[in-house]
């Protein structure tokens, strides 16, 4: 079928460009943290900053997230949300992938077009930045090739998806699919031209109501959030205001030096995780608590808490210790149920340990101090892992058999297992005492922690050629990945502003005659549902500007409420039915089913509860900290 065809002779010409690009944005990781490394050094030691350290950041920042836009695409990498999709016979999938698909490729078109005509007007007016005077017209013209690119990748997989409803003999409907497609996208252009008014109010109902229904049917969220964002703005003035939020926010919105933490703290989990760091982080807890029982259970939890401190990602952290920790504890019989359970739930310590990405994103978001969000999750991190240790004794205290204890260990053997996580120990003191130090920043930390992860990792001789490229083609691939969200979210956020509604609805939380507890109950409630149905990234990119006006008007403190939203939304990592935890350990134990997975991250919830409780009545135990440091 020529669909097909075309389909294919795209890939071929798409892939390698796509692999390409990636590869050379990844590099410019390395470049960015040496660059602050040296930068802070000679601040530290000659009192003498390099000049236009913010500017070549954000400038290669902004090249790395595109050049891997369309790798991302290839890789299946684009966060979307499959949760009533993949409800769907694979035929209904696939039809309505032909439309959503469809959609991706119109928009990304759009933004890169968009994004070379800016670069057009870069040229002609000699555009720079300000201090060292790079001229801007190239960024912009790797964002729209970067567009351009993934609008292909996203066209040939739409032409793949077609040519499967063709197969199912559902090709008239793909085919109205498309048509119904073009009409929402030209909607804006269909209405000045009639000369129609459109009422505001069904402006924002469609705004509110549309990001609901599009974030469900499998598209893209970053795409989502940006086509609501920009249709609305269409709709409100006209079409060349939509067509401006395009044009102005991949680059205004990217080129922030506050988010090149991001890809630092990312490559120094990757390094961390490559250069197998997490292995001896396992055998040292196993040395202090194995021959309790289920002591490799509390062992994993442990571990899984000092890997969160240098990798920051609860995925990271399910996958590296789940190939260390599963092994060990079918060796000494434990039940698959508290196995698999421990490591999924043991995952999600990584949200509140400091470093936490989610909590870098979240005080962008809110305008908040990421070193006092740090703070903030330390002491709830560490009852984490101690409400997770309890919960590991109950149960085998209850059934002995699930978690039979290990052979003891010496003192002066434990002793020795400590020397053994110096490189952790290190990165994290190095990392936290730089920030409240006040020696560098949260995003210079980010770097420093690359670097001392690469030399520690040169150190034990882990650093291969291969390992290397795995690193930095994963944070290339993963920043692209945020980015597209972050991106999306900044257009729907000039879209919500337009319309006021997060100051409307804060104005009528406010006058409501209830309790401002009952309110704020209610807004965790509504975290812990959706939380249940998409990842956390997502969920704290969408739901963050609408909820965080609302509590600070209502008074209490962002900080506090910070911790318990990331908090609460990471418990849907281990939550049916999306559970990405308990999907990741179901890939790695692929003998054990997704059920008895489930079924041993139990006890974890009922833990997690007693926390949310503890932080509810007890504000002060993620408050202490950051006031102490002020």
């Amino acid at each position: 079928m020529w669909l097909d065809t075309t389909a294919d002779r795209m890939s071929r010409a798409i892939v390698p460009v796509s692999r390409g690009l990636n590869s050379a944005g990844s590099t410019l990781a390395l470049a960015m943290v040496f660059f602050i490394t040296a930068n802070v050094l000679s601040r530290a030691l000659f009192r003498a900053p390099l000049l236009g350290v913010v500017e070549l950041e954000e400038v290669m920042l902004t090249l790395m997230v595109f050049a891997g836009m369309a790798f991302t695409q290839l890789e299946k990498q684009h966060i979307d949300i499959d949760f009533f999709t993949s409800r769907l016979t694979p035929a209904g999938r696939n039809l309505l992938a032909c439309a959503t698909l469809f959609l991706c490729t119109l928009l990304y078109g759009a933004l890169g077009w968009q994004s070379l005509d800016m670069g057009w007007t870069y040229y002609l007016k000699g555009m720079a930045t300000m201090q060292v005077r790079i001229p801007l017209w190239p960024v912009m013209l790797v964002i729209g090739a970067g567009f351009i690119l993934l609008a292909l990748a996203t066209l040939r997989d739409t032409l793949l998806a077609l040519s499967q409803a063709g197969k199912d003999g559902l090709g008239q409907w793909a085919a109205v699919a498309l048509a119904t497609t073009v009409l929402i996208a030209l909607s804006p252009w269909l209405a000045a031209w009639s000369g129609a008014e459109v009422d505001p109010f069904w402006v924002k109902l469609l705004g509110s109501v549309g990001l609901v229904v599009i974030l469900f049917t499998g598209m893209h969220i970053g795409a989502g959030l940006a086509f609501l964002g920009a249709l609305g703005m269409a709709l409100l003035y006209d079409p060349t205001a939509g067509l401006g939020l395009l044009k102005t926010t991949p680059f205004s919105s990217t080129a922030s030096y506050a988010l090149c933490v991001i890809p630092f703290f990312v490559l120094m989990g990757e390094v961390c995780f490559n250069s197998g760091i997490s292995e001896k982080l396992y055998r040292a807890a196993y040395t202090w608590v194995g021959h309790f029982k289920g002591g490799l259970a509390m062992a994993t939890i442990l571990a899984c808490g000092a890997f969160a401190a240098v990798s920051g990602s609860s995925l990271a952290t399910t996958a590296t210790l789940g190939a260390v920790a599963l092994p060990e504890m079918r060796r000494y019989g434990y039940d698959d149920a508290l196995s698999t359970g421990a490591i999924a739930a043991g995952g999600t310590v990584g949200i509140l340990i400091p470093p936490s990405v989610i909590f870098i994103i979240y005080g962008v978001l809110v305008e908040q101090s990421i070193g006092e969000l740090f703070a903030a999750g330390v002491v709830p991190g560490l009852l984490f892992l101690l409400y997770y240790c309890i919960a590991i004794a109950i149960w085998t205290k209850l059934n002995p058999q699930a978690g039979p204890p290990g052979p003891r260990t010496t003192f002066t053997q434990k002793i020795y297992s400590i020397r053994d996580t110096w490189e952790v120990l290190t990165l994290f003191v190095v990392v936290m005492g730089g920030i409240y130090g006040g020696v560098f920043t949260a995003t210079e930390a980010g770097a420093i922690g690359a670097v001392g992860a690469l030399i520690f990792a040169l150190l034990r001789r882990r650093v291969t050629r291969e390992n290397m490229f795995k690193s930095l083609l994963a944070t290339g691939r993963t920043t692209s990945m945020v980015f597209l969200v972050v991106i999306g979210t900044a257009i729907y956020g000039y879209f919500l502003t337009s319309t006021q509604l997060p100051m409307e609805l804060a104005e009528w939380v406010v006058n409501l005659p209830i309790p401002r507890a009952l309110i704020f109950l209610a807004v965790i409630a509504v975290y812990f549902v959706l939380g249940c149905l998409m990842g956390t990234l997502p969920l704290v990119f969408i739901t963050v500007p609408i909820f965080a006006p609302v509590m600070d008007t209502l008074g209490f403190d962002l900080i506090w409420f910070g911790v318990i939203v990331v908090f609460v939304a990471e418990i849907g990592l281990i939550t049916p039915p999306v559970g990405m935890n308990v999907f990741i350990m179901g890939g790695m134990a692929k003998d054990v089913p997704l059920a008895t997975v489930f079924r041993g991250v139990m006890p974890f919830l009922a833990a997690d509860v007693v926390l949310v409780i503890t932080l509810l009545i007890f504000p002060q135990v993620a408050l202490w900290l950051p006031q102490m440091l002020r």
